[in-house]
């Protein structure tokens, strides 16, 4: 396969995968709907790696059983294989790749690392090839080439794509998998006037008026580690609750791509909309909810959720008035967040109090276990409010 990327076009093909809408500035594609289509998916043109591919004929031949290049595609669309190139993007500039690394993943790869080396990122096996060389046909047979483990310190300083069988996202909509916004009323989208937290407006919970809109907002999101081993990406569900959202089928974030290249550093953007969850936290909304999972192969999500209903007595204060749970059952998820906000300790400034991990941006960090090598999900929480 690395034949093909000696021609520029093929290899800017590959750089502009990362600009699909969801492959967050990370390479990714499925090469069975690469050849199935025949066109490069960013501009709708003739793909140039499909038809550098065909060209290459005999050349790209890698298994005695394979005769053809007709039958090594019918073999990449029925194993449904697909490409990832963690960091390429982020670290390269295409015109610059003079080496490129070819690895290929397989589930009994990764397992067998986990035996192996249980507190390890993952390695997967690889060749190195020289573009120039391959340019200058100087490579006549595989065993004159280099081979290597490669992970994510490697593919940091060295362009890598990795070839395998992946798991393709189950629950992300066309639109880039993200959900309906919630909050349980329309007010305030559209709005132009700007949102400001409580303090800076001298409100708390008992002083908001009924026309003041209360957005609540998650800033700042981050990840200390990788949720899976090399090379596959983290993604990320979230379902926000309240007594008049109940979202226990369609999250709010649909396995949202996570890049391997973005962990440990604190993402603005991540949550769409400057980190809206909620338009609109009425006052009969005694609390928010959000579970937050990511995807794992053969875990699950067994997780119940508790939201009440309030209303504001004679005195100013609220009390409840029902409760209802939101249960979750779901494959291939690892929860790793099951909380409450209440919406008047919220307004009246906890957001500004540190639970123990500090402040960014002086909104206090909520800090997580993932359950993985010590590697924590972080971010913040906080109202915002809009005041006419």
């Amino acid at each position: 396969m690395g034949e093909v990327f000696k021609n520029k076009s093929a290899l800017q093909e590959l750089f502009n995968f990362a600009r699909i809408e969801g492959n967050a500035n990370d390479i990714e594609y499925n090469l069975k709907e690469l050849f199935e289509s025949t066109e490069n998916p960013s501009f709708k043109i003739q793909s140039a790696i499909v038809s550098e591919f065909k060209s290459k004929g005999e050349f790209l031949r890698t298994s005695e059983n394979i005769s053809n290049v007709d039958e090594l595609i019918s073999f990449i669309k029925g194993n449904n294989i697909g490409l990832l190139a963690p960091y390429m993007a982020q670290n390269f500039n295409f015109d610059e790749v003079d080496e490129l690394t070819v690895s290929w993943w397989t589930q009994e790869i990764e397992d067998e690392n986990q035996l192996n080396d249980p507190d390890g990122e993952g390695q997967t096996p690889a060749i190195k090839l020289s573009l120039g060389d391959l340019k200058k046909n100087r490579i006549s047979n595989f065993s004159r080439l280099q081979s290597l483990l490669v992970g994510d310190d490697y593919a940091m300083e060295n362009p890598t794509v990795v070839f395998g069988r992946f798991e393709e996202p189950t629950l992300v909509d066309p639109e880039g998998g993200v959900g309906p916004i919630i909050g349980g009323g329309t007010g305030g989208s559209g709005t132009t006037t700007e949102s400001k937290y409580p303090h800076e407006l001298g409100l708390n919970c008992v002083s908001v008026q009924s026309s003041d809109i209360v957005r609540w907002q998650m800033e700042n999101f981050k990840l200390t580690g990788n949720t899976r081993d090399w090379p596959h990406p983290n993604r990320i569900s979230i379902w926000v609750n309240s007594i008049t959202n109940k979202s226990s089928e369609t999250p709010y974030l649909n396995e949202k791509k996570f890049p391997r290249s973005d962990v440990d550093k604190w993402l603005t953007d991540f949550i769409p909309n400057n980190g809206l969850l909620a338009t609109s936290w009425e006052e009969v909304n005694y609390n928010q909810n959000i579970v937050m999972a990511y995807k794992k192969p053969f875990a699950e999500v067994d997780e119940t959720a508790v939201v009440f209903s309030a209303k504001r007595t004679s005195s100013g204060a609220f009390e409840t008035t029902a409760s209802a749970n939101i249960t979750y059952d779901e494959n291939a998820y690892k929860t790793f967040v099951n909380q409450g906000w209440l919406r008047c300790g919220e307004l009246n400034g906890n957001y500004r109090v540190s639970v123990g991990n500090g402040l960014q941006g002086g909104v206090a960090v909520y800090s997580y276990d993932l359950d993985r090598k010590g590697y924590k999900a972080q971010f913040t929480v906080a109202p915002k409010v809009i005041r006419f």
